[in-house]
C-alpha cells in the first residue's frame, strides 16, 4: 500500500472509498471557490469569486500616536506662571542693599555712613502664539472612527502650540524674527555674569560639573540654588552612564528582578537638583529639513551663495588645532511662514583647508521675493561626512534681499546642545501669561467650521545670577551613531 521509500502519496489511496476519487473537474470547481483575498482597494473591475464586497474593514478604534506627547512638554508645564496685566510688562527689581559691604562699621556715638539700596526696572513684551484649524461641515456629520473630529483637531492644535512653545521657551530670540520673545538661552547670554556662561567645548556633562554649576549659582553675590536643570535626554543618558561602575546589585537577588539605573537627580552642596530630560532641547543635535517646509506662496525660496567660501584668519576664530580639516556646510532660509530647502555652501564639496585661527565666510542672497527673517547654518563634524551635518547657528538677515555675509567662528559645535540650569521659582524667573490657551470661533465663511487656538504671554528673568547656561555640552566618547 505504501509507495517508494514507505512515503505515502495521494496515489496510494486511489480505489479506497472516500479517497482519491476527485476529478480534474472537481479541482478546478475548488478554484472557483469565494476568495477573501488581501487587496486593500475597491478592485477596478468585479470578477467572480472576489469576496472584497463582502469583507467588512477592521479598524482599530484607538488613533496610535506617532508623535511627541504631553509629557515631552516639560519646561512649560514646570515653569512658574504669573498673569500679564499689559502686553508691556515691567517689573522692579532690588540689585543691591548697599553700595559698600564692608562700611557698616563705626565708633561708639558715631553717625553710621549713608547707603543707598539699587533698584533697576526690566520690561518684557508680550508676544502672541497662534493656530487656525478648520473642519468641513460634513466631515462633523459623519460617523468618525476615532470620536469628534472637531475634539481631536483642538487637541491636535493644542500640541502643535505646545510644540513650537517649548522650543521657544528655550530658543526663541526677537532679534531673528520681531514677532518671537526670548527665550531663555538669549536672556541668559544678554543677563548673566560672565561666570554663569560655561562652554564644555564638545566634552560632557559631569557630578563633578554640576556640582560647580550649583557653586556658581550659589556664590556671592548671586546667593542662588540650583534646583532644576534640563538637558536633552541623551546628555541625562551619558551622564548616567557614568554612575554604572559604582552600581552594585545583590547577586543573591531572585532571578528575573530588574537592574540598571536611572538618576532622577543630585544632592549638591547648596540641595536637591532635579534631572529635566527635554527633547526640544536639540540645537546642535538636528539636522536640515530635507524638503522646505510650509506653503509654496509664503515660505522662503531657495537662497543663493552668492560668494563663494573663504577660511581668512579672524581675530574672533574658535577653530583650535583639533578643528584642522574640511567640514560640509549647509544653509536654510527661515520666515514666520516656514523653510526653504537646505543649500549646500560648498556647491557640493566640502570646504577645505580650515586651520586654526581661521573662520569660515561666505555670502548669501535670498531666493526669490519672499521675505527671509534668518539663515540656519549647518555644519559638520571636522573631516565629517556629507548629510551629517547639525544646526549651529541661527543669524538674522540683516540684509533684506540683498547679499549677506555670514560668518562661521566654530563658537558653537555640532553634536552638542545647552545645559539650562534653573533657580525654578518666582525669585529667579516667571512666564506672564496676558491670556492662558485660549480657543475663538471664526466666522463662517464657507461650509466648515474654524476656529483658533491662541495663547498670548512672555517668559521674565529676574536674577540672572541665580541661573547657569552650560553650552556646547557633548557626548560620552562612544555612544551609538558618534560621528
Amino acid at each position: 500500500m505504501f509507495g517508494v521509500d514507505n512515503m505515502v502519496s495521494w496515489k496510494d489511496y486511489e480505489g479506497v472509498e472516500g479517497f482519491g476519487s476527485a476529478t480534474q473537474q472537481d479541482v478546478n470547481d475548488l478554484n472557483k471557490a469565494l476568495l477573501a483575498g488581501q487587496s486593500q482597494d475597491i478592485p477596478a473591475a468585479v470578477t467572480a469569486g472576489d469576496g472584497f464586497a463582502l469583507r467588512v474593514e477592521s479598524l482599530e478604534q484607538t488613533l496610535r500616536n506617532t508623535t511627541y506627547k504631553m509629557s515631552a512638554v516639560r519646561f512649560w508645564r514646570n515653569i512658574p506662571k504669573l498673569p500679564a496685566y499689559n502686553t508691556v510688562e515691567e517689573v522692579n527689581i532690588i540689585s543691591s542693599y548697599g553700595a559698600n559691604p564692608d562700611a557698616g562699621w563705626i565708633s561708639e556715638g558715631d553717625l553710621p555712613n549713608e547707603d543707598d539700596s539699587t533698584y533697576e526696572r526690566q520690561v518684557a513684551i508680550v508676544k502672541y502664539l497662534g493656530t487656525t484649524r478648520r473642519v468641513s461641515h460634513v466631515m462633523s456629520m459623519v460617523k468618525p472612527a476615532h470620536g469628534n473630529v472637531i475634539a481631536q483637531e483642538t487637541v491636535n492644535g493644542t500640541m502643535h502650540l505646545l510644540k513650537i512653545l517649548e522650543r521657544g521657551l528655550f530658543y526663541a530670540d526677537h532679534n531673528l524674527q520681531s514677532l518671537q520673545f526670548d527665550g531663555f538661552e538669549r536672556l541668559m547670554l544678554d543677563n548673566c555674569p560672565a561666570t554663569n556662561i560655561i562652554d564644555r567645548r564638545g566634552l560632557p556633562l559631569s557630578e563633578d560639573v554640576l556640582t560647580d554649576i550649583c557653586l556658581t549659582a550659589s556664590d556671592a553675590p548671586n546667593y542662588g540654588q540650583i534646583t532644576d536643570v534640563y538637558m536633552n535626554p541623551k546628555v541625562q543618558a551619558d551622564l548616567t552612564k557614568t554612575f554604572f561602575p559604582k552600581e552594585r546589585h545583590d547577586t543573591f537577588q531572585k532571578v528575573g528582578d530588574f537592574v540598571g539605573l536611572d538618576i532622577k537627580g543630585f544632592t549638591s552642596s547648596s540641595g536637591d537638583v532635579r534631572f529635566q530630560p527635554d527633547t526640544f532641547i536639540d540645537q546642535g543635535l538636528r539636522g536640515p529639513n530635507a524638503a522646505a517646509v510650509g506653503k509654496a506662496a509664503t515660505r522662503p525660496g531657495t537662497p543663493i551663495v552668492s560668494t563663494a567660501a573663504t577660511t581668512p584668519p579672524a581675530a574672533l576664530s574658535q577653530f583650535g588645532a583639533d578643528d584642522v580639516g574640511s567640514y560640509w556646510l549647509k544653509v536654510v532660509a527661515v520666515n514666520r511662514y516656514g523653510k526653504s530647502i537646505p543649500v549646500d555652501v560648498g556647491g557640493g564639496a566640502a570646504i577645505a583647508a580650515v586651520i586654526a585661527g581661521d573662520e569660515i565666510t561666505w555670502a548669501m542672497t535670498p531666493g526669490g521675493a519672499t521675505e527671509v527673517d534668518f539663515y540656519e547654518i549647518y555644519r559638520s563634524a571636522v573631516n565629517g561626512a556629507d548629510g551629517s551635518e547639525k544646526l549651529i547657528l541661527r543669524t538674522a538677515n540683516a540684509a533684506g534681499a540683498g547679499a549677506q555675509t555670514l560668518h562661521d567662528y566654530n563658537a558653537n559645535l555640532p553634536n552638542t546642545s545647552s545645559v539650562f540650569c534653573f533657580q525654578q521659582n518666582l525669585e529667579a524667573m516667571s512666564f506672564k501669561q496676558l491670556a492662558p490657551m485660549i480657543k475663538i470661533s471664526l466666522g463662517t465663511i464657507d461650509s466648515s467650521i474654524r476656529w483658533m487656538q491662541l495663547l498670548y504671554g512672555v517668559p521674565v528673568l529676574y536674577a540672572g545670577g541665580k541661573v547657569v547656561l552650560v553650552r556646547n555640552v557633548g557626548r560620552a566618547a562612544g555612544y551609538v551613531g558618534a560621528p
